[in-house]
């Protein structure tokens, strides 16, 4: 058996993005191979009950390379390492390893002289899940398939429905502020007269319509997870658990405002929509996106339409009835 350690650390949507990943290669390398995860302490929840991994190793975000060799020393010897993160931490976990490694190319000079300059587009073509997979490729001589088959892949959490209505859950939260669509609380009073059951989830705190379910700041990440699985669909911002629904195969809306998909993490999968100001030519205008508009306008966010993403919710709905 080769026994494989895959390095990721972070962060929650990138964790998600490599499940469809292993899952593919596991079931589709010919050699008998056994996968650990090397990540964020703080990560290795949403991986429970992933079949796809052996053992998952874990590190805290503040922790030292001295620290990161302790860790190092209760794991086995590997065949391969695949760095996915190509960081310094990740770096020197290849290079105490001694054995064969591969390295993903996240492109982040083309990403970074897009933003600035509009510059390297042609390079930036990819998605990240095709990115982590040509590493695997390479390693094992597999050739690529179809995004699809690259999915995020989660097992359906055990739950049972507590209501007969449509459940359309809303996340409305993300990293940067400028990730934010200022409109979600409208729309769930929208979507609550149109008859839907609607819940509120996520980190953060916003004003919930009387309507709605609020869940906000008050759930773990497996709870999280249970919520996101009960959706009949799921509206949210560029954030990790818009991948987490997507892993889920649950119908997902995700409203792009300062992010792109030349930034390579759109959900491009199917039962997915992105909706957004495509024309903008301010966009993108960070990658993570940023606390604030640089041209004070915030068109990306503030002209997408309230009506137009219930239009767009309904027929999604409808489509999937």
């Amino acid at each position: 058996m080769k026994e494989i350690l895959v390095v990721r650390f972070s962060s929650l949507g990138d964790i998600v993005l490599l499940t469809g990943v292993l899952k593919y290669v596991k079931e589709n390398v010919s050699e008998d191979i056994a996968i650990d995860l090397l990540t964020y302490s703080n990560f290795a929840g949403v991986l429970q009950d992933y079949p796809y991994i052996r053992n998952i190793y874990t590190i805290k975000k503040g922790d030292s390379l001295v620290d990161l060799n302790e860790t190092m020393s209760t794991m086995p010897n590997y065949d391969i390492v695949f760095d996915l993160h190509n960081n310094i931490r990740s770096r020197f976990v290849r290079l105490i390893s001694s054995c064969k490694s591969y390295v993903y190319n996240k492109h982040s000079l083309a990403r970074r002289l897009y933003v600035k300059y509009r510059l390297c587009r042609s390079k930036l073509h990819e998605h990240t899940v095709i990115k982590y997979f040509k590493p695997f490729m390479k390693a094992f001589k597999l050739n690529m398939p179809d995004i699809e088959m690259l999915r995020p892949y989660l097992p359906f959490p055990n739950i049972e429905r507590n209501n007969s209505l449509k459940n359309a859950v809303i996340h409305p939260f993300a990293s940067k502020a400028t990730k934010e669509w200022p409109f979600f609380e409208e729309l769930g009073s929208l979507l609550s007269d149109d008859g839907l059951n609607v819940v509120y989830i996520g980190s953060g705190k916003m004003n919930v319509p009387s309507s709605a379910d609020d869940k906000t700041g008050k759930v773990s990440l497996s709870a999280l997870i249970e919520f996101i699985a009960q959706a009949d669909i799921f509206i949210t911002t560029d954030s990790g658990p818009m991948h987490i629904a997507t892993a889920l195969n649950v119908p997902t809306i995700a409203i792009f405002g300062p992010t792109t998909k030349e930034l390579g993490f759109y959900p491009a999968f199917k039962n997915t929509k992105v909706i957004e100001y495509a024309c903008l030519k301010c966009r993108p205008c960070h990658i993570h996106g940023s606390s604030y508009c640089y041209k004070k306008h915030f068109k990306c966010m503030l002209d997408i339409g309230v009506e137009e993403v219930r239009y767009h919710v309904n027929s999604m709905l409808n489509r999937n009835s």
